[in-house]
């Protein structure tokens, strides 16, 4: 339902389909970061809130992006080996247009940076698989979270705000060691093996190896040719998730499947801050050791914890036995 008669519904749906903000989501963001706002609300811990605060981050808004995409049927590939063009670009893209609006949102914010960004995905529905494995035609939604923030001490390219799935606590890291992030870097490759198993005896799968690994190589490859461009001399945080799994072959009375291996990876990029540190590192506390004895307590101390009285008393119930057994042999 619009918010009022003035809501142009068709002029919404056309900026989501140039891959921009619908006109509600600006709405939103003039509200809680506009100069009418009374709080800002965040996906930060209370420790990442306090830590950001202390590198020079001011936390102004909760940001996020989704996108639902479709990804069109694919050629037939019985009988080939290699990447599936169409499902790795799709998820590429998907990727993107999440990551897009993320930044659209903290633009209109006026951030210079958005921090803690989360990336979930979710497969919506799934094509036919007909020929072996997924033919395309499948919907898939990846939306990202994460918390707009304000600091000057941020080098921004294009004066476009810094994105990174780093946490306030590594954000802060960064900042005391002269460090800082330069962008979000991300990628994913679909490989596709025609008959993975040649026959039925045991033996490695090098097939399978070696699908990993071309895979791997493509999505390292992107990620690096993004860092660079970013202006990165590290990549951190690197979350690297490689999924296998069997598909039918396709062939009417094949008993041989195929094989499916999708590698994603996300990341962030830093680089050092010209004339180094920001501030001198806070003191380390002293290493701080309680009382309880080292190691994995047994289930009856859990039990029992620090109350000795059992014991004492079970000691002297058995002293009194023992004595009353002796006096009365005698």
């Amino acid at each position: 339902m619009p918010r009022d008669a003035n809501f142009d519904l068709d002029q919404s749906i056309l900026e989501v389909s140039r891959g921009r903000l619908p006109l509600h989501a600006r709405e939103r963001l003039q509200e809680v970061a506009g100069p009418q706002r009374q709080l800002f609300t965040s996906d930060l811990s209370v420790s990442e809130f306090l830590l950001v605060q202390d590198a020079g981050c001011k936390p102004i808004a909760q940001v996020m992006g989704c996108s639902i995409y479709h990804i069109g049927k694919i050629p037939d590939y019985k009988g080939a080996t290699g990447v599936i063009d169409t499902i790795s670009d799709g998820h590429r893209q998907a990727r993107a247009l999440a990551i897009s609006r993320l930044a659209q949102e903290a633009e209109l914010v006026a951030a210079d940076a958005v921090v803690g960004v989360r990336l979930d995905e979710r497969l919506i529905t799934t094509g036919a698989r007909g020929k072996g494995g997924d033919d395309g035609d499948e919907i898939i939604e990846f939306t990202v979270i994460g918390t707009a923030v304000s600091a000057s001490w941020l080098r921004r390219a294009n004066r476009k705000a810094v994105l990174t799935d780093l946490s306030g606590q590594d954000v802060w890291t960064l900042y005391q060691e002269g460090f800082q992030p330069t962008g979000l870097l991300f990628d994913f490759c679909r490989y596709h093996v025609w008959h993975v198993l040649k026959g039925w005896s045991s033996s490695v799968i090098d097939a399978a190896g070696d699908a990993v690994d071309q895979a791997r190589i493509i999505v390292t490859q992107n990620v690096q040719q993004q860092a660079r461009q970013l202006g990165a001399e590290f990549v951190v945080g690197n979350d690297l998730k490689i999924r296998a799994k069997e598909v039918p072959c396709g062939f009417e009375g094949c008993e041989l499947n195929d094989l499916d291996v999708d590698v994603s990876w996300f990341a962030t990029g830093i680089a050092r801050l010209p004339g180094g540190p920001q501030k001198r590192p806070h003191d380390i506390p002293p290493l701080i050791l309680g009382m309880n004895r080292l190691g994995r307590a047994k289930a009856d101390d859990l039990l029992d914890g620090d109350d000795d009285s059992r014991e004492v008393e079970k000691r002297a119930e058995e002293m009194e036995k023992a004595a009353g057994g002796e006096g009365g042999g005698e």
